[in-house]
């Protein structure tokens, strides 16, 4: 009789213990910020789903007025992803910002009618794209309960690849720079996670930096420079007599901050020398003399989203164009840094039938007015809060370092039809799970040997 009680109670601590030591990926937090785990069996049907609709969410099969069959597909599927939401940190909220700035959109629109132009297609459009975008984060949230992170990036990279497009004009004159450069980048990342070597993740990042410092691609090398800096101090040798202590996730990111300044120097002065070609060094030279900064050279937008920011700072409506008095206020911030704005970049591209500001907040701020500002700062802070506890746990993978460092670039630099997917992704992958409350467990003196303690509750999973 004994010796049966005795295997028992062995068997539950052999089952709390085993608990206790699931596996979690690599970009996974602190031990109390743990992602929830795949390790349960997941129905086959329900992998293939999440696998079906990652693919086509990164393809971005478009059809009209902004929608795609991804987003279609994540839309459709809502019940399935909507209870994940609740739990992650941030998740919530950040949908119901996006709700009440897409709701912003289109009464800043019917503001704006009497003096603006509507154009009803991008008030359609940039609605809907909104919300889409919205709807695939939640999928890609889900899908992290059913997938490692890693095969989550994956197959999102395989959409991606097999969405280039060559209907770009400048794609034939640099097929990596303005065509593969991104999906490429993520699968191979993807595929480095999956092997989980943090070598094998350097010498990646390492490649890629080479083959866009070779094609003329300034941000990317500066991006993928700065994600193999990130990648090798988490390389660092550690004494295993003297544990790495926990690091604050606010002074990780202000060391990723000057960090990134080294590296914008430094990239700055090797492109003047001449270092990636005669030709990004007569373009870039040609920049500063112009505007006397690489980035305001590079991107005037932002001084004419300055302008516009000061001449109506309540934003213009998802479907409002801009009016002759908007459109001299925006052409008047370009020349404040030595910018030709007469050049038809600025009437047919910039402001050409919508309101094209080259920033995610920029554009964000167009379409949705302040709401849409909140939400683009809920979007940075999500994510850096995020790369921080990975980073400062010393476990953030060079895909996640890599999704986080673009996403900043493309904050400030990049459209938000570009960077939409980028955001899908990179939300999903860093956002923080919520882990409940684990209560202690009571101990009462009963008659006969009981088990003491049980096994740590996990994360809730689908």
């Amino acid at each position: 009789m004994r010796e049966t009680t005795k295997q028992t109670v062995t068997k539950q601590h052999t089952s709390a213990h085993e608990t206790l030591e699931r596996p979690v990926p690599l970009d996974a937090k602190s031990d109390d910020e743990r992602v929830p785990s795949t390790a349960q069996r997941v129905p086959r049907s329900t992998k293939i789903i999440a696998v079906v609709v990652l693919v086509l969410i990164g393809l971005r099969l478009d059809l009209p007025i902004g929608i795609t069959v991804g987003y279609l597909a994540a839309a459709a599927l809502f019940p399935l992803w909507l209870p994940a939401l609740g739990r992650y940190r941030g998740a919530l909220t950040l949908v119901l910002i996006g709700v009440v700035a897409v709701g912003s959109g289109i009464w800043l629109t019917v503001l704006a009618a009497p003096n603006h132009v509507i154009a009803v297609s991008e008030l359609a459009g940039n609605s809907i794209g909104l919300v889409g975008l919205l709807c695939s984060f939640g999928f890609v949230l889900w899908t992290r309960s059913v997938l490692p992170d890693s095969w989550v990036a994956l197959w999102f990279g395989l959409g991606l690849l097999g969405g280039v497009t060559t209907d770009n004009a400048r794609f034939y004159e640099n097929p990596w720079r303005f065509g593969f450069s991104f999906a490429l980048t993520v699968v191979i990342l993807a595929i480095a996670h999956i092997l989980d070597r943090r070598w094998f993740d350097l010498l990646a990042v390492l490649g890629l930096t080479v083959v866009s410092m070779i094609t003329d691609a300034r941000s990317s090398f500066a991006i993928l420079l700065l994600t193999a800096m990130l990648v090798a101090w988490q390389m660092r040798p550690t004494s295993r007599l003297r544990p790495l202590r926990k690091r604050s996730g606010a002074g990780v990111i202000v060391a990723i901050g000057v960090l990134a300044g080294v590296v914008y120097y430094l990239g700055q002065a090797a492109i003047v020398a001449g270092l990636l070609g005669e030709a990004t060094r007569a373009r870039t030279v040609d920049q500063l003399n112009t505007a006397g900064s690489l980035i305001l050279g590079g991107r005037p937008e932002l001084a004419a989203t300055a302008s516009l920011m000061a001449h109506q700072p309540y934003g213009f409506g998802a479907g409002t164009l801009l009016n002759p008095t908007d459109l001299l206020a925006a052409k008047t911030g370009m020349e404040s840094i030595n910018y030709a704005p007469n050049n038809g970049y600025v009437e047919n591209y910039m402001f050409g039938g919508n309101i094209e500001l080259h920033s995610v907040l920029g554009d964000l701020w167009a379409r949705f007015g302040i709401p849409g500002v909140v939400l683009a700062v809920c979007i940075l802070f999500l994510v850096l809060r995020g790369i921080g506890a990975a980073v400062a746990a010393n476990r953030a993978s060079g895909i996640l370092l890599f999704l986080v460092v673009n996403t900043v670039w493309m904050f400030f630099f990049g459209p938000l039809y570009t960077a939409a997917r980028l955001l899908i992704l990179v939300l999903a992958l860093t956002l923080i799970p919520k882990v409940p409350a684990v209560t202690k467990p009571v101990r009462r003196k009963v008659a006969g040997p009981v088990p003491v303690g049980r096994p740590h509750e996990t994360a809730p999973r689908d």
